[in-house]
């Protein structure tokens, strides 16, 4: 594990927001889960309220992850194909934590954690904005 995770959520802010309303969402929808996922394991309710959590990312990945796929495609956005495996890459590691989660495996919600607070500083803050950018070109807001 990467450290202790401390029970201070993360803040949404206004300098995270990117100027297109569907992305905009999703990042802050996020930013919600991860803090449930926080609170969660700072109460030690892992094992009573992670089903909540594997619910949250599955709507996540089907509703915002798909909806910013489609804009990308329709854009014609050069990175598409890579973007897009890059969000299918994230869905089968959530898979994966629920196979784990159900098979037992010790510390999955801490291990989930430290994976999704790595996309939300890797992905959502740093590489969607080569992507945001592109969408803002071709007037997507």
């Amino acid at each position: 594990m990467a450290g202790p995770i401390t029970p201070e959520p993360f803040e949404w802010k206004e300098e995270y927001k990117v100027g297109v309303d569907a992305v905009d969402a999703h990042r802050e929808k996020f930013f919600g889960i991860i803090n449930k996922l926080k609170k969660v394991i700072t109460k030690r309710d892992c094992k009573i309220n992670v089903a909540d959590i594997f619910f949250s990312l599955v709507h996540y990945a089907e509703h915002y992850l798909i909806q910013e796929e489609i804009y990308l495609k329709e854009s014609g956005y050069p990175g598409f194909s890579k973007h897009q495996q890059i969000h299918n890459d994230f869905i089968e590691r959530i898979i994966q934590f629920k196979e784990d989660y159900r098979n037992g495996k010790p510390d999955v919600c801490e291990d989930m954690y430290f994976y999704l607070e790595n996309w939300l500083r890797e992905h959502i803050l740093h590489y969607d904005i080569q992507a945001v950018k592109y969408l803002k070109e071709k007037g997507v807001k």
